[in-house]
């Protein structure tokens, strides 16, 4: 009887630790409600700030780079933290570090293109309108998508959280960017990427330490569940 009461008592200290597991949505639907929710960022954008993505890219081809790289970044970003959270969708993932790493690619190279002078008589005053907006219109797509990385396989949790918050950051700043009159390459550079992307990353590790101290409670419940 005690060998018995004492399974019994293990068995129910085993069922207090228990968490629920949640079902992890696809990646097509975590994808498809990210872009929503960026969706309503434009519309924002749209009444606040007037939209003009053609006349972006046809401002040069310094302006449609910058569009192109920061579209490139923004998409392949989230779908990297994204991707990297979900089983099975390793391959994804690594396509999608590609196309982050040949966005940055192009930004960088552009930033060494332009001559020194230009670049340098920026000013922070004159980014900083820009730089505020990217990051408040980040906000939509930036929480949804770590939201949805917190419930998902308790796995790189610095790939996950650098990632969604590099790639929301890049769509915040690719709303400015479609919006901003400014006829300055030297300012689409410094406020719609070094400065919003750096910080977006920055904000990226506090998403990762976030999901890193949820991942052993996490992993005790995958076990506990199998």
């Amino acid at each position: 009887m005690s060998a018995r009461r004492s399974t019994e008592e293990l068995v129910a200290r085993l069922a207090d630790t228990l968490v629920p597991v949640r079902p992890i949505s696809s990646l097509r639907r975590q994808g498809i409600a990210v872009a929503l929710a960026w969706g309503a960022s434009a519309a924002i954008a749209a009444v606040w700030l007037s939209l003009h993505p053609l006349n972006t890219i046809a401002r040069g081809p310094v302006s449609a780079a910058v569009f192109g790289a920061l579209s490139l970044i923004g998409a392949a970003g989230v779908l990297l933290g994204l991707a990297s959270r979900i089983p099975g969708r390793e391959d994804v993932a690594r396509a999608a570090a590609i196309g982050a790493a040949l966005g940055a690619v192009v930004l960088l190279g552009l930033a060494w293109a332009l001559p020194r002078p230009v670049v340098g008589a920026v000013t922070l005053e004159e980014c900083r309108n820009c730089f505020a907006r990217s990051l408040i219109l980040a906000i939509p797509s930036g929480l949804l998508a770590a939201s949805l990385a917190r419930h998902g396989a308790p796995w790189r949790p610095r790939t996950a959280g650098i990632a969604l918050a590099l790639g929301a950051s890049s769509l915040g700043a690719l709303l400015i960017h479609a919006s901003c009159p400014s006829p300055s390459a030297a300012h689409w550079l410094m406020a719609h990427a070094l400065l919003p992307l750096p910080t977006g990353a920055s904000v990226g590790l506090l998403v990762a330490w976030r999901l890193d101290r949820r991942a052993p409670r996490a992993r005790r419940a995958l076990a506990l569940d199998a």
